[in-house]
């Protein structure tokens, strides 16, 4: 009798586990009705921004920390009670296209950059950050003097990506640019395309800052090329089209709202998972630019 007792707690267990796994995510409309919400948040690994274990695990990052802020103004300011669920997906091809397709009530999260193609498909927040994009190598490969020597400097070498990134369209244009023998590899992941520079001595790619910044505090053989940098590109959180969340986000980033991004919650946030380092070498690099 006690077993049987035991089983059938274990099954109700793992049936509320189940049931808050695929929970309905709703609209602003539907939530302000109810005084309550589930909201579904979509993340990739992206380091410092939304990353995890494993795809079970409660996702860490600058975007975890904005969202989870972004609650507690909307059950604050709104008296509305949100309940997040994260999922998590493997590469970003998937990650957008589930999110551009998925239900009102579902947001996206990571380092995805706002851009105008982009803006015709999803709905996007306020940017949360301005980035940098870097020319990375293996650190065997001499240092990059100028882009116009590309085609000879980086001769024989091979390019590696994330498949449909705007780091993948950057590549693609110096290529038509600068280096028209350009052989690229296409991969599911921007970590992939990192762990396969770093494994290549011929290797290199573009990335986002905080890859870079990874690289680094994981000492991996990943050298900067200065003369490549790009700056310019924002961050946002995206919805699906039928969003009616929008103007929430929006308010929580604007003066009259939460002010987030000079709020005391942002730069923790920014501290905590960038480090004091990454933070101070993304504020030069945007000066210098």
């Amino acid at each position: 009798m006690k077993s049987a007792f035991i089983l059938l707690a274990v099954f109700y267990v793992n049936y509320l586990q189940l049931c808050a796994q695929n929970a309905t995510p709703v609209s602003w409309e539907t939530a302000q009705k109810n005084h309550q919400a589930v909201i579904v948040v979509n993340y990739f690994q992206s380091p410092m921004f939304s990353y995890s274990a494993s795809a079970k695990d409660t996702p860490k990052g600058i975007c975890v920390d904005l969202m989870e802020s972004f609650a507690k103004y909307i059950s604050t300011k709104k008296g509305v009670q949100i309940k997040i669920e994260y999922r998590g997906y493997d590469g970003f091809s998937k990650f957008y296209e589930a999110t551009k397709n998925s239900a009102n009530g579902t947001f996206g999260i990571g380092s995805i950059t706002i851009t105008d193609a982009r803006k015709k498909e999803v709905r996007f927040s306020p940017p949360f950050i301005n980035s940098a994009n870097f020319l990375l190598s293996h650190s065997s490969v001499p240092t990059l003097r100028r882009m116009e020597l590309m085609a000879k400097d980086f001769a024989g070498m091979t390019a590696y990506t994330a498949k449909n990134t705007t780091n993948a369209a950057r590549l693609e244009s110096i290529k038509k640019q600068y280096m028209p023998t350009m052989e690229v590899k296409y991969l599911e992941s921007s970590i992939e395309a990192l762990r396969a520079v770093a494994r290549d001595p011929k290797g290199f790619t573009y990335l986002d800052f905080v890859y870079y910044n990874d690289a680094l505090r994981d000492k991996l053989p990943i050298k900067r090329h200065p003369v490549g940098d790009f700056t310019g590109e924002e961050f946002g959180i995206i919805m699906p089209m039928n969003s009616d969340w929008q103007p929430l986000l929006q308010e929580f980033f604007s003066e009259k709202g939460a002010n987030y991004r000079n709020s005391n919650e942002y730069k923790k946030s920014l501290n905590t998972h960038l480090g004091e380092s990454a933070v101070k070498l993304l504020e030069s690099i945007q000066q210098k630019k």
